[in-house]
């Protein structure tokens, strides 16, 4: 059950990574100065999508101008020898970027929109759980809960799914579908 559950996770990641790789392909660094969030945000999803040095580099550099302490376990690049292998790599990638703290939890945060970009800027599960957690005690509210529960929902969905396009596809518009609802309720 979990194995299925991380290729269907591991799938779906490939397949926004695609799409989203031609578009990104001549941008990939060209860094928003102006949000530094997003500027970490962006590097992280790149090194996510494509594990080499290089990606490494960038982010470890910029995570270093920002004064962000850096996991002392070095990032697992590269993909997975076997399919059998893929869940243990994308938990180790995930806990080694989520080891980065987004900078909207750099310093304790201020505001409903803060916590909600910072959670959609976390790769793990527990992660998120733990800032869905301190956001409920810090900010607790009806839509905060809804959004919690969403993500609890789109978990759910995940773990049931099958590892066949349609149901990646439908899941990856699930998780779109629960992104936008953060955006419009605390970030617009």
């Amino acid at each position: 059950m979990i194995m299925a559950w991380f290729i269907t996770f591991l799938a779906i990641a490939l397949i926004v990574a695609t799409a989203g790789a031609k578009h990104r392909a001549n941008q990939r660094y060209d860094l928003p100065l102006e949000n530094p969030a997003l500027s970490l945000a962006i590097l992280k999803e790149s090194l996510l999508e494509n594990s080499s040095e290089y990606a490494l580099q960038k982010l470890k550099d910029f995570a270093v101008s920002q004064n962000l302490t850096i996991p002392e376990l070095e990032y697992p690049l590269g993909k997975a020898k076997s399919i059998a292998l893929d869940d243990d790599v994308f938990l180790q990638q995930a806990a080694w970027l989520d080891s980065i703290t987004p900078l909207e939890f750099k310093e304790e945060p201020q505001t409903e929109k803060m916590y909600a970009n910072g959670i959609l800027r976390l790769y793990s599960d527990d992660a998120i759980f733990k800032a869905f957690s301190e956001f409920s005690q810090k900010f607790p509210s009806e839509k905060q809960q809804k959004l919690e529960q969403g993500y609890r929902s789109l978990c759910k969905l995940r773990d049931n799914s099958k590892a066949d396009y349609d149901s990646l596809e439908n899941l990856r518009i699930e998780k779109e579908k629960w992104e936008q609802l953060a955006r419009e309720w605390f970030i617009a």
